[in-house]
């Protein structure tokens, strides 16, 4: 499911994910592959992005945000909006 690019699919697979605890290498690999997803492109619900989901998900699952690699690209704002998301997702 996460291959999916319908980003309605990859929400409600990767609130599942996060939902469950779905931890895996294979899901945390593939998490971490959209956590880069952040173009236009990549919109998710508004100003949220694949990406912000697939980070929100990883830290869900217990992942160091040190070692999310889309979270090492983001700036002060984007932090904020990846933890708002967190905290609006119902896991």
């Amino acid at each position: 499911m996460l291959e999916e690019k319908n980003p309605i699919v990859l929400y409600h697979a990767m609130t599942h994910i996060g939902k469950e605890s779905i931890h895996t290498e294979e899901i945390i690999k593939k998490l971490s592959g959209l956590s880069l997803k952040r173009e236009p492109q990549d919109k998710l619900l508004g100003h949220y992005k694949v990406g912000d989901l697939a980070i929100a998900t990883m830290i869900k699952l217990g992942e160091k945000e040190s070692e999310i690699s889309g979270f090492k690209i983001l700036d002060d704002f984007e932090i904020k909006m990846v933890f708002r998301l967190f905290e609006e997702v119902e896991w």
